[in-house]
Formats: C-alpha cells, sequence, structure tokens
C-alpha cells in the first residue's frame, strides 16, 4: 500500500473517456453534497469516512480502451491518504464522503471544475476539451480514524524523540567536544582565518548527515554556494554554525534538532527529530557590499563570455558541418535536419501526444543526455513545451523515424546555461526517434 502524494490527488481524476452534456452525466444521481455518482456495490452497514480519516482505496482510470492507471499495479492494490475538505463540489473527495466502507461507485465531474479549481489553471488547456467529464472508479476498502492516526503519529514521535536523545547523549558526553551556550556541538574546527559577522556572505561547501551517517545533503565538492550569516533558513543550529568557521577553515558540528527542525521535521524530506552532523569549509568572507561589488564582476564577465560565445556560433557551426561532412542545408531558422532512418508510421498534428527517444550532445560529440534505457519522452506537440529545433524537426518525421539534428542556440537552449557542458548561447545536436503519437482529444 503506498501512501498517495498530494499532487497526484490532483491530477488523479485526468483521464477523459467521452463528451457529454456540460451538467448531465449519463447514469449517474446526483449527491447531497452535489457529487455526481454511479454506485455498483452499496454496503449501508459499513462506516462512512469523514473529513481528516486516512481511507484506504482501490482506484482505476481508463483513457478511451486504454488503461492509465490502476492502483492494482501498487503492492498490495490500494492507496492510502488523507481525506481532505473536497477543492470543489463533486471532487473526489467530495464522493469519497458518501461512500461506506465495501462500496464501490464512480464519480463524473467536468474537466473544467480540475482544471480551474484544483490545479489553479486560468481555463481547460487547449490539449483537453473544455465540457468534457473526468470519471474516477473507486471502492472504499478502509477507513482510519483520524484520532486513531493522531494517536500512532504521537507515538511514533515519542519514539523517534527518544532515540533522537539517545544519540545526541553520546556527543554532549564527550569531553573533546565543545558546547555551545545554545546546545550546538562542535566536534572541530580547523583555521585561523577571521569569522563572520552578521549579515556577512561566506562561501562555503557543506554537507549534512543523520547521526546514523545517511546523507541528507551534499553540497562539499563543486563551487562555493553564498550563505548569509544569521540567516535562520537551515535553522538556528546552521545560522549559529557559520560563526564558528574560520575563513579558509573547515568545522565539523552536530546540530540537535531542537536547533533544527524539531518536531516538525521536512515533509518529505526530513523526519521529525532528526539531528545533523554539519561538515563545511569556508572559502571566503564578504561583507555584504564586497559581495555584491564581485556578484556584479563576475556577473559582467558571463555576460561578455555568453555574447563571445555568441558571435562565435556560425563559425563553430561551420566548423562542425565540415568536420562531419554533412550535406545537408540548414533551414530558415539554422537548423540542419539528417534523416537516418524514415518513418511508416503517422505524422504528429498539434495537439498530439508524443513519445521520443533522444540523445542529446553538445558540439563537442560529448553526450550529455539519453533517454535510452528509460522510458521515452512524452509531450504535447505544438504546444511549445519542448525545444523549437526538436519541434522543427518533427514536421519532418513519421512514427518510426529516426534524425540527427544540428541545432542553434536560438533553436535549442537559447541564453539559458544548463551546466558547464552546456553553457548559455550553445549549439546542441540531437539523436532523434519519433517512437509514437497518439490523439488525445
Amino acid at each position: 500500500m503506498r501512501r498517495l502524494p498530494s499532487y497526484l490527488l490532483l491530477l488523479l481524476g485526468c483521464m477523459i473517456l467521452m463528451s457529454c452534456e456540460r451538467s448531465v452525466f449519463k447514469g449517474f444521481d446526483k449527491m447531497e453534497n452535489g457529487t455526481y455518482m454511479q454506485f455498483h456495490s452499496v454496503n449501508n452497514q459499513g462506516d462512512m469516512p469523514q473529513i481528516g480519516d486516512y481511507v484506504v482505496v482501490a482506484v482505476k482510470q481508463t483513457l478511451g480502451d486504454s488503461l492509465f492507471f490502476s492502483s492494482e499495479y501498487e503492492e498490495d492494490g490500494t492507496l492510502e491518504f488523507e481525506l481532505t475538505k473536497p477543492e470543489f463540489v463533486g471532487d473526489m473527495m467530495a464522493g469519497l464522503l458518501n461512500m461506506h466502507i465495501d462500496d464501490s461507485a464512480t464519480v463524473a465531474f467536468l474537466v473544467d471544475s480540475m482544471c480551474i479549481k484544483s490545479l489553479g489553471m486560468n481555463a481547460v488547456p487547449s490539449y483537453l476539451t473544455a465540457g468534457m467529464p473526468v470519471y474516477i472508479d473507486m471502492k472504499l476498502i478502509d477507513i482510519i480514524p483520524a484520532e486513531t492516526v493522531a494517536s500512532q503519529r504521537e507515538y511514533e514521535l515519542k519514539l523517534m524523540k527518544q532515540y533522537d536523545e539517545d544519540r545526541l547523549a553520546m556527543y554532549y558526553s564527550d569531553e573533546k567536544n565543545k558546547i555551545t551556550e545554545n546546545g550546538l556541538i562542535i566536534l572541530s574546527v580547523k583555521g585561523k582565518g577571521r569569522g563572520a559577522k552578521n549579515d556577512d556572505v561566506l562561501m562555503i561547501n557543506f554537507n549534512l548527515l543523520t547521526l546514523d551517517g545517511d546523507t541528507l545533503l551534499n553540497l562539499y565538492d563543486g563551487e562555493p554556494i553564498a550563505v548569509k550569516c544569521g540567516d535562520f533558513e537551515l535553522g538556528a543550529g546552521f545560522a549559529e554554525a557559520m560563526r564558528y568557521v574560520p575563513e579558509g577553515g573547515e568545522a565539523h558540528f552536530v546540530i540537535p534538532s531542537s536547533l533544527a527542525f524539531d518536531s516538525a521535521g521536512l515533509e518529505n524530506y526530513i523526519a521529525p527529530y532528526t539531528s545533523f552532523i554539519l561538515n563545511v569549509k569556508n572559502t571566503a568572507i564578504y561583507t555584504q557590499e564586497e559581495y555584491e561589488k564581485e556578484q556584479k564582476r563576475l556577473r559582467e564577465a558571463a555576460d561578455a563570455e555568453d555574447q563571445r560565445r555568441l558571435e562565435e556560433e556560425p563559425a563553430r557551426i561551420e566548423k562542425f558541418v565540415k568536420e562531419h561532412n554533412v550535406s545537408v542545408a540548414p533551414s530558415a531558422t539554422g537548423v540542419y535536419y539528417l534523416e537516418i532512418v524514415k518513418g511508416a508510421g503517422r505524422s504528429a498534428e498539434k495537439g498530439d501526444l508524443v513519445s521520443i527517444h533522444y540523445n542529446l550532445y553538445n558540439i563537442e560529440d560529448k553526450l550529455i543526455e539519453t533517454s535510452y534505457g528509460s522510458e521515452p519522452m512524452q509531450f504535447i506537440y505544438g504546444n511549445n513545451e519542448m525545444v523549437p529545433g526538436i519541434e522543427e524537426a518533427l514536421e519532418h518525421m513519421k512514427v518510426g523515424g529516426k534524425a540527427t539534428i544540428i541545432v542553434p542556440s536560438k533553436m535549442g537552449f537559447g541564453d539559458i546555461a544548463i551546466d558547464n557542458e552546456l553553457p548559455a548561447n550553445s549549439t546542441v545536436i540531437f539523436d532523434l526517434e519519433l517512437v509514437e503519437v497518439q490523439k488525445i482529444r
């Protein structure tokens, strides 16, 4: 059984099965709370859930004749999640409020409500049709009362707190460690440079580990990041620790959970009552004025480098084309399209859901990324979801087709720097394979 992520609750009803009148769902009854439902089995003797309870539900959804989602593929065939207040009249949560344990039913509502009220869109997107119904098939397997969940949670928190306190006790009792007035544990400090004052900016590398040695965040290698002295974003303990790390030196700390995220933790990331081991190395300390001046210098240098790369791009492309014996002419936008395999399937039309495999290279022929070995990448063709060069290439392709394209920066990622291998204004090369084209309306 898997707990349902909050974002999936919003998207779970997004599969469209058929058209119908805007406010009429044939074969469905309107419940007192406004939900349109069709019951397949009813257990009037069963309990009904309330908002705040956790529910265990079997869910199945289809798109046309194709199965899109089914909880039967989960570990025990169900999903568990908290029953929350309906976001609009007749949504999935509203439907569950009308069900008993062992009831089986289908909930129907309009895609307009989901897109606008749940997903916060201004209107139904172009790849969906306004006024079309969304159907969710559900069977309510079990209800875990809110009181039971709260009691279990309280018990678990007590165990977490006790475990954390037991682990911390070993550090507090070690005479080699220095304990600050606030309870921060200083394991060691190396270096004799100056310390940071409030509002100074430290250029640091660091990592955070649990007391069991599990890495929570690792920024120890690579370029230093800027951290403002006195910034409490990572908790009071982290902020206090920054005052003990000398410029050009390093330090190691234990941050008790009471100086971090305490009993709340950080949802889906850090458990409650998690104390940290913090390892830090400090490259430099700037006053706020010095930091802003340095950042301006770096921006100006980066802008100059980006401009130089843009000005030199035509020569780089010409050199690449010559070295690779490319004989085709570029399109009006500068994209070179080299067909490798001619497809025999259908072509993509605007609004279709296309699936592609790709290899992405920089102009030095270094492979940067590939979709092979995983699922194909999907996007709505013609909806500006993809780099323009790929959209243009698909105009020439059919399912089963393969091609290599040379994409100038203006038709690729433009002035966006992806990483050191693909800086701003980079020419990119794609190997493309059009795997599938699906109509979605």
